[in-house]
């Protein structure tokens, strides 16, 4: 085996000195396993932040695009009216209570605002006249919103403008600049996905917005025993300007002698009431979009989506999730992302010995073959296929179920009534039991991994 994982899920590649692999392991447990266990504890853990109460002011550029795609994805402007006198106008980004620190985050960052929570969610505020003017509608003015949030930011920011103006002329909103802020609340409010003539196009987009708007409205998981990245947005055209926008990154291979894809291709499609672009292809994810997130800095907790990500997809392409430990693994991973990682964490499911353990298995796949992804499993799918015997053994609470064992997984999926085959191919030979009750092997019980 030539390539390892390291604790920060980068992939190490053998040097001359680790001359065996026992030397390797013995390296990873003296190098790498504090790094991996480190970066699995609580988010909170590594999302430090200053709780002096100084304002950090520390205004860098790359914060402050990572923190308008964020806004795009997570943050609101709101009108409200009290007494029909009283106008206060509120930037804010509401998230799950567990996401907090990235909220206490932007505001040390911005040296303004306050974090407030209430039940399992927490906000950051900004409602101080004279800092919005000061210090928000600057930055928002410098880098551009690219989503409908333009918009509400456009209508919100003359709201404000034309408070000033009433404030510097020493008296309270007038009935006439009250209406007018009525009309921009109401014109905020609605259903907006019309530009009216802007064009979005990939030259706008940067890699901190994106990374600011993926951490928002970004996903990184599997379905299927596939890794999948997907971006969801109601609006259809900023989507197509990022699937631009990512055709046009770099190529980083984590070694130099792959199979080369070519450039990064998007689907999108409607999804209910939203937009979704997904990339699925498995060389794509691993030489475009592992490399090119991997070099940024996550400021929330989508930082450890990816790490799982990561680690399922290294487990993927070298096609360890077809051995009975990688889809062990793979299904861990796949239960402990993206919303469900709120209840628990992955130190608590995952640990160090048990990744080493799988990876000193030989790949399944030799990617190193100049092959695609695609043409290994293929390969594989047709080897497997064809073995003499193969079956699939169900058992309900124990028992086998009658009819087992089935010849293909299709069969057994319509014998324990569900129309999709993956919940089998992600279950077998695992020991792990499907709604409650099933479990499925490739060999008998008394010959299983159960021994």
């Amino acid at each position: 085996m030539k390539f390892y994982f390291n604790g920060k899920l980068n992939l190490l590649k053998l040097n001359n000195k680790f001359i065996n692999r026992s030397t390797f392991v013995d390296y990873c447990k003296n190098e790498i396993l504090d790094q991996f266990l480190t970066i699995f504890k609580p988010i909170q853990n590594s999302l430090s932040f200053m709780s002096s109460g100084k304002k950090v002011l520390n205004y860098d550029k790359e914060f402050l695009q990572w923190f308008v795609g964020f806004t795009d994805a997570e943050g609101s402007f709101w009108i409200n009216i009290k007494n029909n006198s009283e106008v206060h106008f509120v930037f804010q980004i509401t998230l799950h209570i567990e996401d907090s620190a990235v909220l206490f985050y932007i505001r040390e960052k911005l040296g303004v605002g306050i974090v407030t929570t209430q039940g399992k969610t927490c906000s950051y505020r900004l409602h101080a006249f004279q800092t919005i003017i000061e210090t928000l509608i600057p930055i928002f003015d410098r880098y551009s919103l690219l989503t409908h949030k333009q918009l509400n930011y456009k209508d919100w920011r003359e709201g404000v403008f034309l408070k000033k103006v009433a404030k510097e002329k020493g008296y309270k909103i007038d009935n006439i600049t009250l209406d007018s802020i009525l009309k921009l609340k109401s014109r905020k409010n609605s259903l907006r996905i019309s530009y009216d003539g802007y064009i979005l196009t990939s030259d706008m987009i940067n890699k901190y917005w994106l990374l600011g708007f993926v951490e928002g409205e970004g996903s990184f998981y599997f379905t299927n025993s596939k890794a999948v990245f997907s971006i969801t947005q109601k609006d259809k055209q900023v989507l197509e300007a990022i699937a631009t926008f990512l055709q046009n990154i770099n190529i980083s291979p984590i070694y130099s002698d792959l199979f080369v894809p070519s450039k990064p291709n998007s689907i999108i499609s409607r999804k209910s009431k939203a937009y979704q672009l997904l990339i699925t292809d498995t060389d794509v994810l691993f030489q475009y979009i592992f490399p090119f997130f991997n070099k940024m800095t996550f400021l929330s907790r989508k930082g450890i989506d990816f790490k799982i990500w990561s680690l399922g997809l290294f487990l993927i392409i070298h096609g360890y999730h077809y051995t009975p430990q990688g889809k062990v693994m793979l299904l861990k991973l796949s239960n402990n992302i993206n919303s469900k990682r709120y209840f628990s964490n992955v130190i608590d499911f995952l640990n160090f010995e048990e990744i080493q353990a799988l990876f000193e298995i030989k790949p399944v796949f030799d990617i190193h073959s100049g092959k695609s992804h695609f043409s290994l499993a293929k390969k594989f799918a047709l080897q497997k296929g064809s073995k003499k015997g193969y079956k699939v053994y169900i058992y309900k609470n124990g028992k086998e179920i009658p009819g087992s064992p089935f010849y293909s997984y299709r069969e057994g999926a319509k014998a324990v009534g569900i129309i999709s085959v993956s919940s089998i191919k992600n279950y077998i030979d695992t020991n792990k039991i499907f709604k409650d009750k099933y479990t499925f092997y490739s060999k008998p019980i008394n010959n299983s991994y159960l021994n």
